[in-house]
């Protein structure tokens, strides 16, 4: 073999670096926009509603709503006497009535009033404790 100078193939790993970068790029604007759109239903949804999630959890919890129903992000909301509150909002009825945030917060506070011979009680929730949780259950399950 003669001490020439052998000519290589170029390396592969420039090209391999600059994918991974454009990808982990591409998944981060992904995830940002994600994020954003997210925090923009939210805000869209607090305002609609005037209520606060942050506050729901600790009325959730000081309700029983968990006794009954499991409620994602609620400790302990692990019921199964009613029905898993995940994705409530996109549902096409709450109680007997067309699914809307005013029909929500009604059956969340005064479900026996709406349908007498349901088995969810009247929880008598503030009309604030109502907003709450119906912005919860639209923004967070």
């Amino acid at each position: 073999m003669s001490r020439q100078a052998v000519k290589q193939a170029p390396s592969a790993l420039p090209w391999a670096a600059g994918a991974s970068a454009a990808t982990l790029i591409a998944l981060s604007v992904c995830a940002i926009g994600l994020m954003r759109s997210s925090n923009l239903r939210e805000t869209t949804i607090l305002q609609a509603v005037g209520g606060d999630p942050d506050r729901a959890v600790p009325a959730m919890i000081r309700n029983g709503c968990g006794g009954c129903h499991e409620i994602p992000g609620v400790p302990g909301a692990r019921g199964t006497v009613g029905p898993s509150l995940r994705g409530v909002a996109e549902r096409e009825y709450v109680g007997a009535s067309r699914t809307s945030p005013d029909a929500m917060m009604r059956w969340i506070s005064r479900a026996r009033d709406v349908d007498p011979k349901t088995a969810m009680p009247n929880t008598n929730l503030s009309p604030q404790e109502a907003r709450d949780i119906t912005a919860y259950l639209y923004a967070r399950t």
